[in-house]
């Protein structure tokens, strides 16, 4: 029974191969179409999310700046200070808000091993901040708890500093350097990311406090937030930061060069909202594209029911049901839309993945040379359950568009059909 049925599909549908072919092209490049614009946007979005990495994006930092305006009396031209007192503060303050902080000093000089130097910065950091800014320990430890109480002379190195100061890329641990007359040992190698990497040393916060900075001036400090998830209450936030912090330190609070707030959450937010109109947009396109196939295969159905409208007054008159005709129909429609879609889907699929393979050999390559570059299209592969779903929504409107004429068709008398051109 089945065989018969599909020997009669087959058979129809070689009488009307040209119509099929250009049907079936537009299911296809439906299913195309769709897996490519997909896949198309996630490789953007996920190209820009790769570029923040593994920081952390909850994080606001404040910069002691200078004030460019008078205020009560007070000139501007003043610098203003960050210091210990302002984390306690800060965190009595927007304690809702605020679960971690971390200060940080900071200096630069000549770091040298033997006759090799570099100029470097140098910041003094407390345990922890590295995993925040994305920086990850390639070899050796962090800085620990022992070393800010002991203010020992320890320091992180990249490994192009190291390959600098020892003329080599092996990792050089335990190994004494020289920074402005003073011997540190390096106990740790770290990785940045590409977007973001600079070739500054770490060393603990309380050392470079201690020689650099008796003064207790910290270069910035930066909050760890939570309970931020809009925009608006972002904003809000860096408000109220300058509002308290401007009473505090007596300058204009709307002087925004007195006290820099970089709030990394609000950036990430608002690009995540972009990216959000994006897929919609995508999405949109995606779908357009489906409802021409959808059209196509619609059309092809109303036409080929016409078509066999004698066919069927015969079957009628022969005894066929019209269970049996109309699932003859519904099964041609059936056929073209899953050849078709299989054909697009294997395209598209076959496509991203392309993509995909040289995109990462290029990473490799990079990663490779250590000429790493940062990536703004990344993985364009789509879930092959959208996939999926897609294809299934093409044959539900191919047995829809197949159903109604031919159930139309089939109502009608032997007589009446036999009639029919």
């Amino acid at each position: 029974m089945w065989l018969d049925n599909f020997s009669e599909v087959y058979v129809s549908m070689s009488r009307n191969r040209l119509r099929i072919a250009l049907t079936g092209f537009s299911i296809a490049w439906g299913i195309f179409m769709l897996i490519v614009l997909l896949g198309s946007g996630n490789g953007l979005l996920n190209g820009v999310t790769s570029n923040f990495g593994s920081m952390a994006m909850n994080k606001v930092s404040l910069y002691s700046g200078w004030t460019s305006k008078d205020y009560k009396g007070l000139p501007k031209y003043r610098e203003i200070h960050l210091e210990e007192s302002d984390i306690e503060f800060l965190r009595e303050k927007f304690k809702d808000n605020v679960d971690k902080i971390y200060p940080v000093f900071y200096t630069s000089g000549k770091l040298s091993y033997g006759q090799e130097y570099v100029n470097t910065g140098v910041n003094g950091i407390v345990p922890g901040y590295l995993a925040t800014i994305g920086y990850k320990i390639l070899d050796g430890r962090d800085i620990n708890e022992m070393d800010l109480r002991e203010r020992r002379k320890v320091l992180l190195l990249t490994e192009k500093t190291s390959e600098l100061l020892f003329g080599d890329k092996q990792h050089h641990l335990g190994q004494w350097v020289n920074l402005a007359g003073l011997s540190y040992q390096v106990v740790g190698y770290y990785k940045g990311e590409s977007t973001r990497s600079s070739e500054d040393a770490y060393a603990p916060l309380y050392t470079i406090g201690s020689i650099y900075h008796p003064d207790g001036h910290y270069d910035h400090i930066q909050l760890i937030v939570s309970n931020l998830e809009t925009s608006e209450a972002n904003e809000e936030f860096n408000k109220a930061i300058r509002e308290v912090m401007s009473r505090r330190k007596q300058y204009d609070s709307t002087d925004r060069r007195a006290l820099w707030v970089w709030n990394d959450y609000e950036d990430y937010i608002q690009t995540q909202t972009i990216f959000e109109g994006l897929r919609v947009f995508i999405w949109i396109i995606g779908l357009a594209t489906l409802i021409a196939g959808v059209t196509g295969i619609s059309n092809i159905m109303l036409i080929t029911v016409k078509e066999r409208t004698h066919e069927f007054g015969i079957r009628k008159a022969l005894g066929a049901r019209p269970r049996q005709i109309v699932s003859l129909v519904l099964l041609e429609a059936v056929a073209i839309t899953l050849v078709f879609g299989y054909i697009g889907m294997f395209f598209g699929i076959g496509l991203t993945q392309l993509v995909d393979y040289f995109l990462d050999q290029q990473v490799k390559m990079a990663a490779a040379s250590g000429s790493e570059n940062p990536t703004v299209f990344l993985n364009p592969t789509v879930d092959l359950g959208i996939i999926i779903a897609a294809t299934l929504v093409m044959v539900v409107a191919g047995v829809i568009a197949g159903y109604v004429p031919a159930k139309r068709a089939v109502s009608i008398k032997p007589v009446e059909a036999l009639a029919a051109q």
